[in-house]
């Protein structure tokens, strides 16, 4: 099962779950929730009368069960479960984190000062005040604070991002135990569900007694079931390099999807459990592509979505929306704006990464290797991690 061919699958689905993800947010939610993207956006709400829901929106929702977007993002956390502890294997606490910041940080300050420009584009064009405090404008700067500064979103996509660095931060505090390759660190997530049940029963108590705690309970809340959930994609790494049966290992996926969703089930989010669904159909996909890689094998178009996945995820929200609505506005065709914005969004995303990504990526490395000393020889799969 070694060799870098057996994780090609990885790199594919990444490209292919960046592609779902905006394809999802283009032509479906663009279209359904316009009182969303309004707010998004800073602008006046798309018209219904003039603009149409498109047909190809209605297909693309036609599943109740199943978010295409969802189902993307999902695909994108059991990918970094799996990935992340090769990253672990060869570096320290300083060196990991280290390469973490430069990984993430550089690239998301570009993309979220552009989405800030998209912003103020809006907010010129269709005469709107600006609705954001300086505080709110900085506290994004620094991904992975947002929720837990109990701030507004900006960036509406950046919450998945503070689940990342929120998962790096325990893969960090583990560290020993990913480097000695041991199941111990199948603790964390146990951990993670048994606090969460502890704070469900609190939360009711603290909102009317302690506001700081119940806000602090409720982000918790919001995020570690996600944790819980990558640690799924860990699960596959350990049956990846044969640390784990099969059989146990199989085991111990469902016992994590379960607390997943019992998680979800009985915390303050039950409102969208029915969004599990996307997440079971995402850890199906992934469990068939991880057996029978040879049909996710690489190729040229999904290595090259890959590469940009993350700069296509940081930058074709709020930027996207703004330029789609402004394009409508000015009476371009529905199918011409979301063409011409698709083309533009992953024609950008390639400047990102070859112009900030790669070079960062590429630092944060060189300096994890000194920190850590020794020289990072991890499987070609790390372009991406």
């Amino acid at each position: 099962m070694q060799g870098n061919s057996r994780i090609d699958f990885a790199n594919t689905l990444r490209g292919f779950a960046a592609i779902a993800v905006m394809i999802s947010h283009y032509f479906g939610f663009f279209g359904l929730g316009r009182e969303q993207i309004s707010g998004i956006i800073n602008a006046p709400a798309l018209s219904i009368e003039s603009h149409a829901v498109p047909s190809y929106t209605q297909w693309l929702f036609a599943t109740p069960i199943f978010s295409l977007a969802a189902f993307g993002v999902a695909l994108f956390f059991l990918i970094s479960g799996f990935v992340i502890p090769f990253t672990l294997q060869k570096t320290n606490w300083t060196g990991f984190c280290v390469n973490r910041v430069l990984r993430i940080a550089p690239t998301y300050i570009v993309g979220f000062t552009l989405t800030l420009l998209a912003l103020h584009a809006s907010t010129a064009y269709f005469s709107t005040t600006w609705p954001y405090t300086l505080r709110e404008v900085l506290i994004h700067y620094i991904p992975g604070i947002r929720d837990i500064m109990w701030s507004r979103h900006i960036d509406f996509i950046v919450w998945t991002l503070e689940i990342e660095m929120k998962f790096y931060l325990v893969c960090a505090i583990l560290i020993l135990w990913f480097r000695q390759q041991s199941l111990k660190v199948f603790f964390a997530p146990v951990i993670l569900f048994a606090f969460a049940i502890y704070l469900n029963r609190m939360i009711p108590v603290w909102g009317s007694e302690n506001a700081s705690a119940w806000r602090l309970a409720t982000v918790y809340m919001g995020f570690s079931k996600y944790i819980i959930y990558m640690f799924i994609g860990v699960m596959f790494h350990y049956l990846y390099r044969g640390k784990i049966d099969a059989n146990k290992a199989y085991l111990g996926i469902g016992g994590l999807f379960a607390i997943f969703c019992i998680h979800w089930w009985a915390g303050p989010y039950s409102a969208n459990l029915r969004v599990a669904w996307s997440y079971a159909f995402a850890l199906l996909t992934f469990a068939f592509a991880y057996s029978f890689p040879g049909f996710f094998k690489s190729n040229r178009l999904f290595d090259f979505l890959a590469d940009i996945s993350y700069p296509l995820y940081v930058i074709h929200g709020v930027a996207g929306f703004v330029a789609l609505r402004i394009m409508l506005d000015m009476g371009f065709k529905a199918w011409a704006s979301l063409l011409i914005v698709t083309i533009a969004c992953l024609f950008l995303s390639w400047l990102l990464h070859i112009l900030v990504e790669s070079p960062s990526q590429k630092l944060g490395k060189q300096l994890a290797a000194k920190l850590t000393g020794r020289r990072l020889n991890t499987p070609a799969l790390q372009q991406g991690a």
